[in-house]
């Protein structure tokens, strides 16, 4: 499931360069690379390992809001080269770490994402 996944989100927007699948202990599943992205762009092994690490921690943090705040949907980090969204998808028990080009607009790929999973 989560590879046939992966392809269906790197395939449904160009700005998508790269994308991680987790599961909620922080498994990565499947990782996705868009031909887009340059192969010296690709990480290690062992630092997509640590990227996984570190959107668990992220998405974690953010449980403490949750209360205030409503469910998180996404974070956007911008970087000086490019984004990275961070996607919680708690209906499926997944979450997604996606690499997005700088031009990038994180919402609207985010909003193309829930429509094709119909999630709310």
């Amino acid at each position: 499931m989560a590879t046939r996944l992966a392809n269906d989100i790197i395939d449904c927007d160009p700005f998508i360069l790269s994308l991680l699948i987790l599961d909620n202990f922080g498994k990565i599943l499947s990782v996705k690379r868009s031909s887009r992205l340059d192969k010296a762009a690709h990480a290690s092994p062992e630092l997509v390992e640590k990227f996984g690490t570190i959107v668990m921690l992220i998405l974690g943090a953010t449980r403490n809001a949750v209360e205030l705040m409503g469910g998180l949907e996404f974070i956007i980090g911008a970087f000086k080269n490019q984004k990275v969204l961070l996607i919680n998808l708690q209906e499926y028990d997944l979450s997604l770490a996606l690499r997005l080009s700088r031009s990038a607009n994180a919402g609207y790929v985010y909003n193309k994402i829930a429509e094709m999973l119909a999630i709310s």
